[in-house]
């Protein structure tokens, strides 16, 4: 091989790393962009991981002690969505999420994750009685409430 060939062949694969590790950095997510996502979902203040965790708790969700500049893993979003709420499992907690998983699971769980927590007085599945006109099954007409 004559050296020409090989200054190129480097050149290549210099190249094509130099373009692939930044990529792959910057497909690396933290547990704090994942929580500044959800807090922004929730119309909460989060400039940076540690404001949105802050703001998180605030608002009443009892976050797990995670450090907010650790690589997000499937472990770490079922344990914040068990503190919103959300009832999710995973097989591989120790496997990455990546940014594109944090877009779908965010859109996902958009109208879940922008209401308000239910507190403990609270019962989310409570519908008020419709409006009965007493104790008389069947009977719709009322001496007092003419149709």
């Amino acid at each position: 091989m004559s050296m020409k060939r090989v200054i190129r062949i480097a050149t290549m694969a210099l190249m094509g790393l130099a373009l692939i590790a930044p990529a792959q950095a910057a497909g690396k997510v933290t547990v704090g962009d994942f929580l500044t996502q959800i807090a922004q979902v929730k119309n909460l203040p989060a400039t940076d991981g540690a404001a949105a965790a802050a703001s998180l708790k605030a608002a009443g969700v009892d976050l797990p002690a995670l450090d907010v500049k650790a690589a997000l893993n499937e472990g770490a979003v079922a344990q914040i969505a068990a503190a919103l709420g959300l009832k999710v499992s995973t097989s591989n907690p120790q496997a990455p999420f990546s940014q594109a998983q944090v877009d779908t699971f965010v859109t996902a769980f958009a109208s879940e994750l922008g209401r308000p927590l239910p507190s403990a007085t609270q019962n989310p599945m409570w519908t008020p009685p419709p409006q009965s006109k007493g104790k008389h099954k069947g009977h719709t007409k009322s001496q007092t409430e003419p149709m």
